[in-house]
């Protein structure tokens, strides 16, 4: 019984990182498409529809990941301390 939550917190624990990876080049990526005044460039609206779809349903995935990833560590947390 103790393996499959020592399983599950590994798992959560390597979830983690890669959640603040994703969201870092989500980042990286819209600053990197602003122009001198700040604001945010696209060269067609369909570009820019792209744009919003993918890194919406980019962070929508990598928060519901990091809610799990959280979980799983408290799941840990109350198993084996309560």
């Amino acid at each position: 019984m103790e393996d499959s939550y020592l399983g599950t917190l590994i798992y959560s624990i390597l979830a983690l990182p890669i959640v603040f990876g994703i969201l870092s080049w989500i980042k990286i990526r819209r600053d990197n498409r602003r122009n001198e005044s700040g604001e945010v460039e696209y060269t067609s609206v369909a570009q820019a529809i792209g744009f919003l779809v993918v890194e919406g349903l980019t962070v929508v995935a990598s928060l519901a990941v990091m809610i799990a990833a959280v979980s799983g560590i408290v799941r840990y947390i109350m198993v084996t301390y309560a």
